[in-house]
């Protein structure tokens, strides 16, 4: 049996994520779709390409559900729910798209009405979680953004930081907070995946930084890594533009 792999590498110098396959003799496979938040057009067209070529299979993605109408709450647990709304993390988003010419996730991959969500109510997360970190950032659309080689550069400095720090981001979460965000998700969506693998195969659309904990509770269930396919999804050389050409070129 195969280690659990990681859901992203560097290679190059760009950031890769995982599509694993894993299988057990007595059910269909599963593959585990790692994603980055933000990345390349075609990185996002190429999952799509995977999508297309697997239309037999159950999707099952990620997005925390706010439940409506709302369970009974505390006003504290009514307060840390109305900061989930505004969390500084999508912001911290946008800015990056913004900022290196690079894609939304939401943007460049869209559901499809036969996809269905495997992830946790917004209220159970905050009950398991810590708080969450706040992140003061104005939107993109009221900043003034530098212009010319300045910005180009600063956007390939930005894609650096975003392709090795993306490996570590969740070290910088307490535990409590990574107790609910990434373990307990993670089971949520693999007890879940258990429940139709054996009817279809299963395609597993998450981050890419939950695929280690998803492989090992796969492998803890007898499946084998059988391969691994890597995907371009951030590039470190921001894309060349007329001007960034020597001026005698």
């Amino acid at each position: 049996m195969k280690r659990p792999g990681r859901g992203m590498c560097v290679i190059g110098g760009d950031l890769h994520t995982a599509v694993q396959t894993w299988t057990r003799a007595d059910t269909h496979p599963i593959v585990l779709i790692g994603l980055s938040h933000v990345g390349e057009t075609d990185y996002y067209t190429a999952v799509g390409r995977i999508l297309d070529a697997n239309l037999d299979a159950e999707v099952l993605h990620e997005g925390v559900v706010r439940e409506q109408p709302p369970p009974a709450l505390t006003a504290r647990e009514r307060d840390r729910l109305a900061h989930l709304d505004g969390w500084g993390l999508r912001r911290a988003l946008e800015w990056a798209a913004v900022a290196t010419g690079l894609q939304l996730q939401s943007h460049g991959l869209v559901r499809r009405e036969h996809w269905r969500n495997a992830d946790v109510t917004a209220v159970d997360l905050l009950r398991v979680s810590g708080d969450l970190r706040d992140i003061t950032l104005p939107d993109p659309d009221d900043l003034t953004w530098p212009q010319g080689r300045q910005a180009r550069l600063a956007a390939r400095l930005l894609r650096r930081l975003m392709i090795h720090g993306s490996r570590w981001t969740h070290l910088t979460a307490n535990r409590s907070t990574r107790l609910g965000i990434i373990d307990w998700r993670n089971i949520n969506a693999i007890i879940q995946v258990f429940r139709v693998v054996h009817d279809s195969p299963v395609l597993l659309l998450w981050g890419a930084g939950h695929l280690r904990g998803m492989g090992k509770l796969l492998a803890l269930n007898d499946f084998n890594l059988d391969n691994t396919r890597w995907l371009r999804a951030i590039s470190a050389r921001a894309p060349t533009m007329p001007d960034d050409q020597p001026a005698d070129a």
